[in-house]
């Protein structure tokens, strides 16, 4: 079987290794290739933990990627993932998140505790726990570097023989029935299926499939400079990730000192529609400002010490916070992958084995990843829900 994947993100990547590995013949294809700095998956890092809430298949799919993150990583060249822990602030009066998420931890062989805030005050002396009601540690929780793992990926399956070919792909979706609707660089891609996961560009791809039911949104990342001296409290040794769980958006969620970039602080938002092609990636003054204001409270060995480094990225948003596997209703031999919702990239690994399965085994996929669940369905995702309403981002298309 003959397999092309659109777009060499994590999704389409790790898609693309699978198939390869199962004996597939597979051909990989994307315009500026795998981790750039353009694309959903590319940038220095990303959190992966197994925190979600009431929605247990993140959980599941994220756990059935951690074994593969922890193999990719030490036989690279380069480390590709830290474990340091999550650690979880709770400054809401609802702390159902945490709650629903500690009997699905358990029963995958993890755990997350709750730490009394005097507790937490001396684990961790850099944080300013004030306004915090609950503090819990999530144990098996870390940093992935996400352009090297994309890129290294990407090199595994071309190590099994693996093609990837750059250019630009575009789709008709009227002549996706004929199987002659997908060309790249104006030549027709022949195969027997299609995968199509490009992240930020579904959108402009697949106008027709995704109308309505996702947006880009517009996510700003900053790396603070830590001080010079006694610094180990803000590096990963001693240092978890953390997100700050309010009730006042956004939420913020930051990194310890990686890379020799900086601490990572990043918001949780999406309410500022974002062009992948054409809005500028240049940081806003009142975005930096407000996280300024922030980041100096809770952490306030931070104060007044400079921004290092900066980033303009996207996530690509289904409506409800949920991912969108799917194939198209014109062709059965076309599957579309979207809705990575800026939590998908930890899952790439348990995303390509269910993918694998979809393709070469006929795998069942569940209504709860179907685009229809879309058109009247106001079930949000747990996290989601708690960042903006679907009411709200049904005004974003008018």
């Amino acid at each position: 079987m003959k397999i092309a994947v659109i777009g060499s993100g994590i999704w389409g990547a790790c898609s693309a290794y699978f198939l390869k590995k199962s004996g597939a013949d597979v051909e990989l294809y994307d315009m500026w290739g795998p981790g750039n700095s353009r694309s959903g998956s590319g940038g220095a890092s990303r959190i992966i933990r197994l925190a979600y809430g009431n929605d247990k298949i993140y959980s599941e799919l994220t756990n059935k990627s951690f074994k593969f993150w922890e193999e990719l990583s030490k036989k690279s060249e380069r480390k590709l993932y830290f474990e340091n822990g999550m650690l979880w602030l709770i400054t809401q009066k609802d702390n159902s998140y945490i709650k629903n998420s500690i009997p699905v931890i358990n029963s995958l062989g993890n755990e997350i505790i709750e730490l009394p805030v005097s507790m937490a005050k001396k684990k961790y002396p850099i944080v300013n726990f004030e306004g915090v009601n609950e503090v819990y540690l999530e144990k098996k929780a870390g940093i992935l570097l996400a352009s090297r793992c994309c890129k290294k990926v990407v090199k595994e399956f071309q190590k099994i023989g693996g093609s990837l070919t750059l250019g630009e792909v575009k789709v008709e979706e009227n002549k996706l029935n004929k199987g002659n609707g997908i060309t790249i660089n104006n030549k027709i891609i022949k195969a027997d299926k299609y995968i199509i996961a490009c992240g930020p560009w579904n959108k402009k791809i697949l106008p027709n499939f995704f109308n309505k039911i996702s947006y880009i949104s517009r996510q700003e990342v900053y790396f603070f400079s830590i001080p010079n001296n006694n610094n180990d409290n803000y590096k990963i040794k001693n240092m978890p990730c953390w997100m700050d769980l309010n009730e006042n958006s956004p939420t913020y969620y930051g990194m310890p000192f990686h890379l020799n970039k900086g601490f990572k602080v990043a918001y949780d938002e999406r309410s500022t529609l974002f062009d992948p092609d054409k809005s500028d990636r240049i940081p806003l003054p009142k975005l930096i400002e407000r996280t300024k204001k922030y980041i100096y409270k809770r952490f306030p060995g931070l104060k007044n010490l400079p921004i290092t480094e900066s980033k303009v990225c996207q996530y690509e948003n289904s409506i409800d916070g949920n991912f969108i596997i799917e194939k198209h209703s014109l062709s059965n031999d076309v599957l579309i992958m979207g809705g990575s919702s800026g939590h998908g990239f930890k899952m790439g690994p348990g995303i390509g084995e269910f993918v694998k399965d979809v393709i070469l085994k006929n795998k069942k996929i569940p209504s709860f990843l179907s685009k229809s669940r879309l058109i009247n369905n106001k079930n949000l995702s747990q996290y989601y829900n708690s960042q903006i309403k679907y009411e709200s981002k049904k005004r974003l298309f008018h």
